[in-house]
């Protein structure tokens, strides 16, 4: 039987400075390592510089939930 592997979640205050793009960027990382994802580290590294290389806040929250789920909090 396949396991079905979802996405972490993270819970975002976008009214607070939680919302500050390397702040979600963070949390993101620190989930995908929680979370026990398989190459977590390497996930995490590549999502960094993608993000980091977007050219707007809202491309790198469309980059950041490719990898975790934004629940706004």
């Amino acid at each position: 039987m396949n396991e079905v592997q979802t996405k972490p979640k993270i819970y975002i205050d976008f009214n607070s400075s939680d919302g500050n793009i390397f702040t979600i960027l963070a949390h993101a990382e620190n989930a995908l390592k929680l979370y026990n994802i398989i190459n977590a580290k390497e996930k995490a590294s590549e999502m960094r510089k993608r993000v980091i290389s977007s050219e707007s806040y809202e491309g790198a929250l469309e980059i950041i939930r490719e990898y975790v789920d934004i629940i706004e909090d």
